[in-house]
């Protein structure tokens, strides 16, 4: 039963869903705590007799024979109470803070576990393009198939350059999903051309051997040989199931 449970906890989602149950636990009974502290406080004050000086009467109380009565215009020497408020410690109310500020920032790794890798792929990928957006387009991106043949699966793509200089080492990165959206691999295909020259096209096959139904989907972007992003004109046909 502890193995099967510590099997779960390795588990990013899980791990992160448990880590955040705990600190909200935390923070609810923490904020129940400060509450009750603080109402106790608004009750009343906590008075203390201090030495020498006599407690007070109420209203109508007798004064015990033999003691001579005080002049009630005769304000006491010195303060005769003081008020006990323990000050609230701030490293405890630091602790507090931290302790929310990492509940929220549980939360938002949580969240982004739940995207589908594929998901979150194309939205780092439409960030990258928005970065490089004062770049103008470089290459067009005109066809993406993929073929099932002697138990091997195969992806092509034809890209053509839109500049007027040579494109040089080039590179298609292809990212393989498992059916669960779970990212598979990442590989690197380079063009049949080292160097495309203006107006020329260039095609990239990646061929993944002994397929069994492995892959559920695939995207494509392309990346200089250094790794920099290539921003790219999307000109294929509508149909695209696989992208």
């Amino acid at each position: 039963m502890s193995l099967s449970i510590l099997n779960y906890l390795k588990q990013p989602k899980i791990a992160l869903l448990v880590l955040f149950l705990v600190l909200v636990v935390y923070v609810i009974l923490r904020s129940y705590i400060v509450r009750n502290k603080r109402a106790r406080r608004q009750k009343g004050p906590v008075l203390l007799k201090l030495d020498g000086a006599s407690a007070p009467q109420e209203q109508g109380e007798a004064v015990p024979a033999g003691e001579p009565e005080l002049a009630a215009a005769e304000p006491p020497a010195g303060p005769s109470f003081q008020t006990l408020e323990r000050p609230p410690s701030a490293s405890a109310d630091l602790l507090h803070g931290a302790l929310i500020l990492l509940a929220f920032v549980v939360a938002a790794g949580f969240v982004l576990v739940l995207i589908p890798q594929g998901r979150f792929d194309q939205l780092a990928q439409n960030i990258q393009e928005r970065r490089a957006g004062a770049k103008q387009e470089q290459v067009a991106f005109l066809y993406l198939g993929d073929e099932v043949k002697d138990k091997d699966f195969h992806i092509r793509g034809v890209v053509r350059n839109i500049t007027d200089q040579p494109l040089e080492n080039l590179d298609a990165a292809v990212r393989l999903y498992a059916p669960d959206g779970r990212l598979m691999e990442t590989a690197m295909v380079r063009m049949d051309k080292e160097t495309i020259a203006p107006d020329e096209t260039a095609e990239f096959h990646l061929v993944y051997p002994n397929y069994e139904s492995q892959i559920g989907s695939y995207s494509v972007d392309f990346r200089w040989r250094d790794g920099v992003v290539v921003p790219y004109k999307d000109m294929r046909a509508a149909a695209r199931p696989h992208d």
